[in-house]
């Protein structure tokens, strides 16, 4: 009779047990919205939400402006939805070695070491996953603006000379430096590779386009760039190594980086021509963003969305 007492009391514990890991699981995976077809959660609603929160100070979730700030963040989740799936319709994706190489130059861009970037972004509720979620937004988001919109948005060679001519101290001109740049992802044989361009078995150009995991692969891994925007650590090597030099193979959380310094150009004023492409570029902007905006508009109006918050 005991017997039959305690396996009683205990299959009605696990049935308590079960029952409250179900109830919590139910809570994770509430819906938030359905777009399309298909959902965010309130537990990744909550996530995103969370780090912006602390982005902002701190603000309680349950707050006024902790609840005006989840609906600002479902909306641009909504958004990210609307162009990942029109970008899979029209076959436009990142690959994640993209993803890593924008990692690796944001990484060298705040000059702190991998470890510091990332308990960096842990102080802001920001997991690797959902900065490199991030990343994977942005670049869809300008691929699919170059695709659908940048050839709806112009400006006049008129517009150009203009600014061009208002703003000649921004073409001053600036120092810069060539280099060349080899990213070889896990799962390569770093020092074979390594070795074989030092000892000139192997172009270091040939290296580039056959195994480099960047977008300058193509170009044999050349790089101009204007020397005083580069990151800390990247002013520091360049600066400590002659023309033609090869950096130490330089390992990376994602694979291991080469360097091969070129050489140094001193600051000259750009002509109009060689200013032209950036002036574009900077004109272009806000019109691109605008155009989008509108684009995004006409996605939300033509799809099916339920918001459950």
């Amino acid at each position: 009779m005991l017997y039959v007492l305690k396996y009683v009391t205990v299959f009605f514990l696990s049935l308590q047990i079960c029952g409250q890991a179900l109830a919590a699981e139910m809570t994770v995976n509430k819906i938030a919205a359905v777009v399309n077809g298909e959902m965010i959660t309130q537990h990744e609603l909550r996530q995103h939400t969370m780090a912006e929160l602390s982005r902002l100070g701190g603000v309680s979730l349950e707050s006024e402006k902790g609840r005006e700030v989840q609906k600002q963040v479902l909306e641009v989740m909504i958004n990210d939805m609307l162009m990942r799936q029109e970008a899979k319709r029209y076959k436009l994706s990142v690959s994640d070695a993209e993803v890593e190489e924008e990692l690796n130059r944001n990484l060298q861009r705040s000059g702190q070491t991998r470890k510091q970037f990332e308990d960096a972004l842990k102080n802001q509720k920001v997991s690797l996953a959902m900065y490199k979620e991030r990343i994977n937004n942005f670049l869809l988001r300008h691929r699919m603006a170059t695709y659908m919109v940048s050839r709806k948005v112009f400006v006049t060679p008129e517009d150009v000379s203009a600014y061009y001519g208002s703003h000649r101290d921004e073409f001053a001109g600036e120092k810069t430096v060539d280099f060349s740049i080899l990213m070889l992802p896990d799962g390569k044989n770093f020092q074979d590779i390594y070795q074989k361009i030092k000892s000139g078995v192997l172009n270091f150009e040939d290296a580039a386009r056959q195994y480099s995991a960047d977008q300058y692969a193509q170009s044999g891994g050349h790089v101009s760039a204007v020397f005083d925007r580069l990151p800390p650590e990247m002013k520091k090597l360049l600066s400590g190594m002659k023309d033609g030099q090869l950096s130490p193979l330089l390992r990376t959380k994602g694979g291991a980086i080469v360097i091969k310094k070129e050489r140094f150009n001193e600051a000259r004023p750009l002509t109009f021509e060689e200013a032209r492409p950036r002036i574009e570029e900077m004109l272009k902007a806000p019109l691109l963003e605008e155009r989008f905006k509108e684009y995004v508009g006409q996605l939300r109006g033509k799809s099916v969305i339920d918001i459950r918050i």
